[in-house]
């Protein structure tokens, strides 16, 4: 299928009697060199197999030829993101793993001469990677990930742009556009604008597209992620995560609000608590006598998404150690004790406020040697 036909076949997804049969449909089309116009969660838009060369091109042709700025690829995950980005960094990844599924495109300059890129056509490469920068992102609406995973090779897409310049958040807006063989109508787009592109180079990564994604909750993925945990999440992580502030504030020359914005998120988590408890009022006078606040926290429960997020697990017991491996057991290498031999911090819950000083006072002593150890 090198060339559409004049109209192009339109499903309207929420009257489909089997969205399997149409995302077969849609894949068969892709593989045939067809061009199809589906939605992301952000916009519509128009996309084409990585493998087919003349599908490419006519994209490359919707663009524009003078565009400098790649053609994105799209993903199945973030686990897919360090085959197209050899020596990815770990800021690179952190960006991915937290942000997809989901309305970030990470582009990464140089990237098209190592990894998958060279796996891919020789014709297309130049089309997909004008500049040599690599354009990913794996996105979050569920029927396009459905067409992924049948897919050997990734999508590559374009936004729509409708007859008046706006950027297509719905099906009609892809009206004029031209050599579509397939239209996927999946209704108003979910964000109804574009995803945040951010270039990512080592360590540093700035946007070079506004979008769906603000600045502030950019600076937090992008963070440092310290996770401290224990049962309940009302006495011993809340106070580990209070004092860590504190003692990275004071290593940074900065206030303890201005934290995420010199790149460091510090977080607690009970594994077996309700949401919503506030901290033990012992744990709230010692922190604050040292200079932290626990006067607003909310006790939480660790799931496995905050597990894989977190660049340091740090636990207050073996036991809370071994329920951390056995959930996600890939975490290994980012998961430890808070004391520095490997013995448990007891839980002083319902103790007295003498109990509570002297666990502070362990934690504190704890939190230097582990902050020196990660060197932070």
């Amino acid at each position: 299928m090198t060339e559409s036909s004049s109209q192009p076949e339109r499903i309207d997804l929420a009257q489909a009697d089997d969205r399997r049969d149409v995302v077969h449909r849609a894949v068969a089309c892709l593989a045939q060199g067809g061009l199809v116009g589906l939605s992301t969660e952000t916009v519509y838009g128009v996309a084409a197999s990585a493998l087919q060369p003349d599908a490419v091109a006519r994209l490359r042709q919707i663009k524009g030829f003078d565009e400098p700025a790649p053609l994105t690829l799209l993903l199945k995950g973030p686990v897919e993101v360090a085959d197209w980005v050899p020596g990815l960094s770990a800021l690179g990844w952190r960006l991915a793993r937290r942000a997809w599924p989901g309305p970030i495109t990470l582009i990464f300059p140089d990237a098209d001469s190592r990894g998958l890129a060279l796996r891919l056509p020789a014709s297309v490469r130049p089309l997909i990677f004008p500049d040599g920068a690599v354009a990913l992102r794996a996105p979050a609406q569920p029927f396009i990930r459905e067409i992924l995973r049948l897919l050997p090779a990734p999508l590559v897409i374009t936004r729509g742009v409708g007859p008046d310049g706006r950027v297509a958040t719905t099906v009609n807006d892809l009206d004029d556009i031209t050599g579509l063989s397939l239209i996927l109508d999946d209704g108003p787009t979910r964000l109804g604008n574009v995803s945040t592109s951010v270039s990512v180079e080592g360590d540093h990564y700035r946007v070079v597209r506004p979008g769906v994604v603000d600045a502030s909750y950019l600076t937090r993925m992008a963070g440092t992620i310290l996770m401290f945990i224990c049962t309940g999440n009302t006495c011993r992580s809340p106070m580990a995560e209070a004092l860590c502030k504190v003692l990275l504030s004071q290593r940074l020359g900065c206030a303890i609000n201005d934290l995420e914005e010199r790149g460091f998120v510090v977080l607690s988590a009970g594994i077996a608590t309700s949401n919503g408890m506030p901290a033990a009022a012992h744990a709230v006078e010692v922190v604050r006598a040292r200079g932290g606040s626990l006067q607003h926290h909310a006790s939480r429960q660790l799931t496995p998404d905050m597990i894989r997020h977190a660049d340091y697990l740090v636990t207050m017991t073996n036991d809370h150690l071994e329920a951390l491996l056995d959930q996600v057991p890939e975490c290994a290498p980012h998961a430890r004790l808070l004391h520095p031999h490997g013995d448990d911090v007891a839980d002083p819950v319902g103790a007295d406020r003498e109990t509570y000083q002297r666990t502070a006072r362990m934690i504190e002593a704890y939190l230097v040697q582990l902050l020196d150890d990660l060197g932070l």
